[in-house]
């Protein structure tokens, strides 16, 4: 049964609860581009960066809210402001291994695609591991191609590595 969920920016009030949130999926998973214990944002660090985000036109920030908690954040923005690459977005997105299944995924998904629509981006860029077969799910239902393999792209720090597919969106 799907849980209610909201997706909103962020406020300078969730820069505890977003640190948290942080590093509690970064222990949850190894697909995501940190080691636990890595985030090391400071509660000043963290409100710093929503200010900053509030007067930054390339690039937005969405937070998914269930019941209160944090369950999943989203963003995206521009790779470049020159000329030949404005056109293109990276995209990066997680999400509490305990609202997987529950929609808020797509759901961040569709709020950062129709941003760049608005922003009129061309393309949409991503990495995902290989082995992250929920997550390349994810992205094929919205349209994303996988486009090229980096390997070692990752390296844990068991001293294991991880390949990584690029995807892209294009947008019409």
């Amino acid at each position: 049964m799907s849980q209610q969920f909201i997706i909103r920016k962020p406020m300078l009030s969730d820069a505890g609860a977003l640190i948290n949130y942080m590093k509690e999926v970064d222990s949850e998973t190894r697909f995501l581009a940190r080691e636990p214990g890595e985030f090391s944002f400071t509660l000043e660090q963290e409100e710093d960066f929503l200010k900053r985000l509030e007067e930054n036109d390339s690039m937005v920030f969405y937070v998914a809210e269930m019941d209160g908690e944090l369950v999943g954040n989203c963003s995206v923005g521009s790779i470049s402001n020159s000329l030949r690459s404005k056109h293109r977005a990276a995209l990066g997105i997680s999400v509490k291994a305990s609202a997987w299944g529950n929609g808020v995924g797509s759901a961040l998904m569709k709020a950062c695609i129709e941003w760049c629509k608005n922003q009129e981006i061309e393309q949409i860029e991503l990495d995902v591991v290989v082995e992250n077969e929920r997550a390349q799910k994810l992205y094929e239902k919205f349209g994303f191609e996988v486009c090229g393999r980096k390997k070692n792209a990752l390296k844990y720090g068991d001293g294991s590595y991880a390949d990584e597919y690029m995807m892209v969106l294009m947008l019409e």
